[in-house]
This record gives C-alpha cells, sequence and structure tokens, in this order.
C-alpha cells in the first residue's frame, strides 16, 4: 500500500491528504533531524493554538470585535507561514486586507473559507503524525 492510497481515523477513512495542502518545512525536517517527536510536537502545539484561535474569532465575529478578530487572524497568519500552512496563510492575509476596508460583518466568508483551510492543514498534519509514527515502530 502506497503512503497516498494509505486511510486513518483522522480523515475520517478518506485517503491521505494531497501533499500540496501541507508537508512539513524542510527546516522544520532539519531542526528535527532523527527526532521525529518535535515535529509532531511542533503540529500538535500549532493545531491546539489554532482552534482556540479560531474560537476565540468566532465570539469577535459575534460582538463584531475587529479588534480581536484582527489580532487572532494575524497571529494564525505567523504560526501558519512558520509550519509552511501557506493556504492558511493566503487566507488569513486576504482577511487582514478586507478588513481594512469592509466591516466585520461582510468578513463572515472568508472567516468560514479559514475555516476550511485549517481543517484541510490539521486533517493533513494528523495523517503526517499517524503516517510517522508508524514509519518510526
Amino acid at each position: 500500500m502506497t503512503s497516498e492510497s494509505q486511510v486513518n481515523v483522522y480523515t475520517c477513512g478518506r485517503p491521505a491528504p494531497s501533499l500540496t495542502v501541507w508537508s512539513p518545512p524542510a527546516t522544520i525536517l532539519e531542526l528535527a533531524g532523527e527526532e521525529s517527536d518535535l515535529v509532531g510536537e511542533l503540529i500538535q502545539s500549532f493545531t491546539a493554538d489554532v482552534a482556540g484561535r479560531l474560537q476565540q474569532i468566532r465570539g469577535a465575529m459575534a460582538c463584531a470585535n475587529v479588534v480581536v478578530l484582527r489580532y487572532q487572524v494575524h497571529a494564525i497568519k505567523g504560526s501558519s507561514k512558520q509550519m509552511a500552512a501557506d493556504r492558511v496563510a493566503s487566507v488569513c492575509e486576504q482577511i487582514e486586507a478586507a478588513g481594512r476596508e469592509r466591516p466585520i460583518s461582510q468578513l463572515v466568508d472568508l472567516v468560514r473559507q479559514l475555516e476550511v483551510r485549517v481543517g484541510e492543514v490539521c486533517a493533513a498534519m494528523a495523517w503526517y503524525r499517524l503516517s510517522d509514527s508508524r514509519r518510526a515502530s
């Protein structure tokens, strides 16, 4: 079975996510070396952080709190760039740009798009962790 046809519980029984969605950046892989736990820890930290920040964004949208929205989107953008989650970072940039020109109420679709992209990346990261743990054992 090739890695691209593997299935796991994190992706709801679907085949492995495409590498175009996410793969670990070379700099992190080089830093980790043989210590694959480091990559897993970074993935765990990223996914937990982004989940909390998305919750804050939902609250900001509900209360029309543009300050919280901007702060949380900017933070997600930064960590996404560090983890090579480029699609997530791109949507964050779109939200930041649109937020300067439009009221928060008109950013709902972009926030939904952010949630979708985060879900895709987190699924790819979960698949990577699972497949990496299989390689290590």
